[in-house]
């Protein structure tokens, strides 16, 4: 199931199944184009630039050649360090670093942090009133966001409690950098550690609007458009190899964006469950 990370299915989906059993057909898959199925296994919906990616997996898909190589997707995230941000031209990872500079501050752990050339004194001000007096707890939650900020998984675990306040570790277990609500996500957040409570209308990760689920709904009529023009019967001849492969991929796109935005219509032809699905 590593290539279907990005959804939350049961590994006896059967439509995941039905594509799987296509993959079998296909014998050997060139290198680009599981490049083109690992960019596919890395798209979220929540993710900010989610229309780019979009498009470059589409051109991807029609062209069989990857429009980027998925091992480079991250490459400037705060995960890389607290350097990565001076190659990202969105201007996000500084921010993002920022954030944890003042984070760093308010725990005291590096009394160095402050002399940081792009530290920012007045977000570190705002952080420091909305997380308030320290306590064992908060500072625990802290720590859980900093290590699922910067994606280290192995402080992420440790800090996990699982039994004190459930839902505010459940929303700091959800924040990252890339998600289209950041930083406003993140400040409600702080404030809401800062009174040992979560906030109201949650948005992390694998959460969207209004907006992004309309044009995600757009995207996936065309493409399921696309996907029924195709003969998608493995036994089928008419079908060149580079269209079966162009089939599968759509296939995996597909059904990646329907379960993200929670659609239940079925995958068509070959694809398609006898009877439904059920939710």
């Amino acid at each position: 199931m590593k290539a279907w990370s990005n959804i939350e299915v049961s590994s006896q989906d059967l439509e995941i199944k039905k594509i799987n059993e296509f993959e079998k057909t296909l014998g050997e898959i060139p290198a680009q184009v599981r490049q083109i199925r690992a960019l596919i296994t890395r798209f979220e919906i929540c993710h900010f630039k989610y229309q780019q990616h979009l498009k470059k997996i589409k051109d991807s898909i029609t062209n069989l050649e990857p429009a980027l190589n998925p091992d480079k997707i991250g490459e400037h995230h705060i995960q890389k360090g607290e350097n990565a941000w001076k190659k990202d031209k969105t201007g996000r990872s500084l921010l993002g670093q920022q954030y944890l500079w003042s984070l760093i501050n308010w725990l005291g752990d590096d009394p160095e942090v402050t002399k940081k050339h792009n530290y920012k004194k007045d977000l570190s001000q705002k952080i420091k009133q909305w997380l308030g007096d320290k306590n064992p707890d908060k500072q625990r939650l802290v720590r859980l966001l900093i290590a699922r900020l910067t994606w280290d998984w192995n402080s992420y675990e440790k800090l996990r409690s699982g039994r004190q306040n459930k839902e505010l570790e459940f929303q700091a277990c959800r924040m990252d950098i890339c998600h289209h609500a950041f930083p406003e996500h993140l400040n409600s957040l702080l404030q809401a550690m800062g009174v040992m409570k979560p906030f109201k209308n949650f948005a992390g990760c694998g959460t969207y609007n209004e907006e992004i689920k309309k044009n995600i709904k757009k995207e996936l009529s065309q493409l399921f458009t696309r996907l029924k023009s195709k003969t998608l019967s493995p036994k089928n001849n008419t079908l060149n190899r580079k269209e079966h492969l162009e089939t599968w991929l759509l296939a995996c796109l597909v059904k990646t964006m329907k379960e993200q935005i929670g659609l239940t219509k079925s995958l068509p032809g070959y694809f398609r469950v006898k009877g439904g699905i059920k939710k």
